[in-house]
């Protein structure tokens, strides 16, 4: 058996003590059995509760954990023409998009990954961690700028934080190979200029730019805050004319950044086989407690009963106030 608990231990005793302690005095000063058992099935209320910020599990077997000298970060465009219609066909390029930073995290076995995003700002969604599934599942949930808010967008818009990023990686721990994937489309809606990414290149070991869209363009949906796998926001971008608007692939600007980043320009038109670097490939397999497999969690087990004891709270709470209101129409008729 394991314990992950929700909070560190001794805010959990404290918590657990003071209503622990509540519950008992509440039991100690009712006379009347209703009231105990009220009290009763609210002590059991409490331990349920406890049970369940404990989050016990039964840990798999024991296997190896494999680590490797590599930090992986992820730069990803997310502006409105990521939602244009030309990847794999008439996919949007988000989708794209994820499913290859899905495919590199795995290929990464053992290394570190960091998640940033930018449309008319740049966000580091996922500071550098060995957690691959949290970047993974971040990865999946990217989800392009509001279409009302776009105003223009610099390809460049992630170049400083990028490189203060990259910076920090490297001041703590210098050893550390540091591998960069930019993902986007190239295209500069901005009125500034398109500005370089040369201050993060001397913290690139290897990287990739990989560049999504068609000369062709594709068609992007208006996007409302609700992008979901059915597409269903409303209409297309249009133009000054009216016309549905076609964002277009700058490869240019996406071989510019390859070389300002010291890393290889690759043009994905459709999912799989994403290249990654022998930088840093090595991995280190060692022998440890966590499960290879997982943990089975069992807090559902409690929770499961302490909804069940609400639910008969509820439903006594509910026949205590009929009493109450039958009582004041009685009380009120004697009057």
């Amino acid at each position: 058996m394991r314990f992950s608990p929700v909070l560190p231990w001794p805010a959990l005793i404290a918590v657990f003590a003071v209503l622990a302690a509540f519950v008992v005095w509440q039991l100690l000063l009712r006379e009347n059995r209703s009231r105990r058992l009220s009290w009763s099935v609210r002590a059991a209320m409490v331990v349920l509760l406890l049970l369940v910020a404990l989050r016990p599990g039964i840990p798999g077997a024991a296997g190896e954990k494999v680590t490797t000298d590599v930090d992986v970060f992820f730069v990803v465009d997310t502006t409105t023409s990521v939602v244009a219609e030309d990847f794999d066909g008439s996919e949007p390029r988000l989708d794209g998009v994820k499913s290859d930073i899905v495919e590199l995290v795995k290929a990464y076995p053992g290394a570190r990954f960091a998640l940033m995003s930018f449309d008319s700002s740049a966000v580091l969604r996922v500071p550098l961690t060995s957690d691959a599934t949290a970047v993974a599942n971040a990865a999946e949930v990217l989800a392009p700028e509001i279409t009302i808010y776009s105003n223009g967008s610099s390809v460049t818009e992630a170049k400083e934080l990028l490189a203060s990023t990259l910076q920090r990686a490297q001041t703590a721990e210098p050893d550390r190979s540091r591998v960069v994937y930019y993902f986007g489309d190239g295209e500069q809606t901005s009125s500034a200029p398109v500005e370089s990414f040369s201050d993060s290149a001397p913290f690139v070991s290897a990287g990739f730019v990989f560049g999504y869209g068609t000369e062709a363009g594709g068609q992007m949906r208006v996007q409302t805050g609700y992008y979901d796998d059915d597409k269903t926001d409303d209409g297309y971008v249009t133009d000054d004319t009216g016309s549905p608007a076609r964002s277009v692939i700058d490869e240019k600007n996406l071989r510019t950044i390859a070389d300002q980043l010291g890393a290889e320009y690759v043009h994905r038109t459709a999912p799989g086989d994403a290249p990654v670097t022998e930088v840093g490939s090595s991995a280190t397999r060692s022998a440890s407690n966590e499960s290879s497999g997982g943990t089975t969690e069992l807090y559902w087990i409690p929770a499961a009963a302490l909804v069940l004891l609400l639910a008969f709270e509820a439903i006594m709470v509910v026949r205590r106030l009929r009493e109450l209101r039958d009582a004041a129409v009685r009380h009120g008729g004697d009057e």
